[in-house]
């Protein structure tokens, strides 16, 4: 996956973006509207809305643990869904009897999907439908026009998607296929015109990154009917990766970027399709720095700290503050602060700069609008983690 980075910095600069107050809780406090078709199609339903299904609040967690979970037990069943999900290198939410979106998701598309044949239709036929009918990018849905079954059918002939086949003859059948099209390795990079491609667009320019390679695998799997999703790591500080992953574990890399730095298995971490869409709705914020598609990217992924400080800064310079705290504050609640802090994955320095801006733009919010408390609780945590900082030392010698 390669990615752009774009440095955010504690300063007015200009912007072409047209000021807009709006409600973060309206992203942040409920499931995306396609995860939120997964959560009710599997009999749950967010009553407090929180943007969870808590255990012990009449939601469905406990039949659903019941009805799709695996083991002999209930507390085998529970952990086996309530495992939690990495963000921000992290682990999220592990056995905390709450089930967050990206647990549900990734539980969904590797243990329930095909394997419960109505849920499934039911599930697929109403994802897609809301796709095209609100014009999401088809990171990994063909068009209506069926642009790329017709380059697959050209390579691998009618009916390959009929046939039942085990997850190395599928793997074998995918690179096939990719050779048939001729697709090449996109050597471009992410610049002032250019995103991940979408699906048909893979197809059509034949050439992608991992990224779109690997939304291509989960297509093809998925026409299969094979259980699978996406995973991604660092391969270097600078260089992320993403690939496939089968519901068996098994993870299948078409370009081999990966193998000659021997990636453990606990170092590949799980990207729903949601996550997807959410990944290629940021890199176009960041090339465009674009207030519209930072929010789309944050209702597909909420836990994404690196959007939601870009969300924060957008906001702060528009002088939306109550926005500005809303966004903060929700990181601050649902995040692991100092864990992600001491993290030691190869890739996690950016994300540790974010939290630094994170905290300076609450700071700066909550002293424009007369928060003390807020001020002094954010100070409090800028000291703890950032006492030899000579630019927080300054922003709290400002704010004080």
């Amino acid at each position: 996956m390669k990615k752009k980075i774009v440095f955010l910095i504690f300063i007015l600069t200009s912007f072409n973006l047209s000021a807009q107050t709006y409600s973060a809780s309206q992203y942040l406090y409920k499931f995306s509207p396609l995860a939120e078709i997964i959560v009710r199609n599997l009999g749950m339903e967010d009553k407090n809305a929180n943007g969870v299904i808590d255990k012990g609040a009449n939601e469905g967690y406990e039949g659903f643990i019941e009805k799709y979970g695996t083991g002999d037990t209930l507390e085998k069943k529970e952990k086996s869904i309530d495992c939690g999900f990495y963000a921000n290198y992290v682990l999220y939410g592990d056995y905390n009897f709450r089930l967050e979106e990206n647990e549900i998701v990734n539980y969904y598309y590797l243990n329930i999907r095909f394997k419960y044949p109505e849920e499934t239709e039911i599930i697929d036929k109403e994802i897609k439908s809301y796709v095209y009918a609100n014009n999401l990018p088809l990171v990994w849905l063909d068009d209506e026009k069926g642009t790329v079954m017709g380059a697959v059918t050209k390579v691998l002939g009618e009916g390959w998607n009929e046939k039942q086949v085990t997850e190395d003859e599928a793997f074998n059948m995918l690179k096939r296929a990719l050779n048939g099209i001729k697709i090449k390795y996109r050597t471009d990079d992410l610049g002032n015109t250019d995103y991940y491609y979408t699906l048909p667009e893979f197809i059509t320019k034949k050439s992608g990154f991992c990224y779109e390679v690997a939304q291509f695998g989960f297509w093809f799997y998925s026409e299969l009917k094979i259980n699978s999703i996406n995973a991604w790591t660092a391969l270097t500080p600078t260089t992320l990766h993403e690939v496939n992953q089968f519901s068996s574990g098994k993870i299948v890399d078409y370009y081999g970027s990966s193998y000659r730095y021997n990636v453990t298995k606990e170092n590949w971490h799980k990207i729903s399709p949601i996550q997807s869409i959410s990944i290629h709705y940021e890199i176009k914020a960041e090339i465009y720095n674009n207030q519209t598609f930072f929010e789309q990217s944050i209702i597909y992924d909420k836990y994404d700290i690196s959007n939601i400080t870009h969300l924060m800064y957008i906001n702060k310079i528009n002088l939306n503050y109550k926005t500005v705290i809303e966004l903060g504050e929700y990181i601050l609640q649902n995040s692991d602060i100092s864990k992600i802090l001491n993290s030691k994955d190869k890739n996690s320095e950016e994300v540790k700069k974010k939290i630094k801006l994170l905290l300076g733009y609450l700071l700066s919010s909550y002293s424009f609008t007369n928060n003390k408390i807020g001020c002094e609780s954010t100070i409090s945590l800028l000291k703890k983690y950032y006492s030899n900082d000579n630019t927080v030392k300054n922003w709290i010698k400002a704010y004080n």
